[in-house]
């Protein structure tokens, strides 16, 4: 169990991540600084490098954890006993578009500045974020070729499957920061399910 003094620290740790992300939305990486994020956290910003060593590491530490959330939610939902596949799908989709709404800066922060980011930011970023999507992508691979199996799902290539399932819900969520709408994401829990079903080659959609 950890220490007090742990604890400790890592709750101030989480409390500047979270006053950062907001920062990083409306700045951009480039224009927040270590200075702002200090403000914003109404502490000084020695302590900020106390807990981050730079402006790279604090940002990547915020992409790391949205990353392992995302991973986390395949592994929950798809494994959930005493469920159908499809109510397993619809949780999915409902999980992943509230992880997006709650997150939305720091995803909004992901599609925004991905492509601005110089060479060796992406290269940081490059392992984490690849690991855990490639787990998400397993999950739902897996998934796949269970319900395949079973003759509930159409014959295709399950990874494949499981890029385009991924392509169906990021793409609500691009769609809602690139034209500023501010309708919750959760609206569309039945829309998205019921194209991923389709994909899937089934039609059925429970609850």
């Amino acid at each position: 169990m950890p220490s007090r003094k742990e604890r400790e620290r890592e709750f101030h740790r989480r409390f500047i991540l979270e006053r950062s992300v907001s920062l990083f939305a409306r700045h951009g990486f480039e224009a927040t600084t270590m200075d702002m994020i200090a403000e914003a956290a109404e502490v000084s910003k020695g302590t900020v490098y106390n807990y981050f060593s730079n402006k790279q590491e604090l940002f990547r530490t915020l992409i790391e954890w949205g990353s392992g959330r995302a991973r986390e939610i395949g592994a929950e939902t798809l494994s959930t006993p005493d469920t159908t596949r499809v109510e397993r799908i619809r949780m999915f989709v409902q999980l992943f578009l509230e992880f997006f709404e709650t997150g939305r800066d720091i995803h909004q922060i992901l599609v925004r500045e991905g492509d601005r980011a110089d060479i060796s930011m992406k290269d940081t970023l490059a392992g984490p974020l690849r690991q855990n999507f490639m787990q998400l992508i397993d999950f739902i691979s897996e998934f796949i070729a269970a319900g395949q199996e079973e003759g509930i799902f159409r014959k295709m290539d399950p990874h494949k499957a499981a890029f385009l399932i991924m392509d169906i819900i990021t793409a609500e969520f691009r769609y809602s920061v690139m034209t500023d709408s501010t309708d919750p994401l959760t609206d569309n829990v039945e829309e998205t399910t019921r194209l991923v079903l389709e994909l899937l080659g089934t039609q059925e959609i429970t609850g």
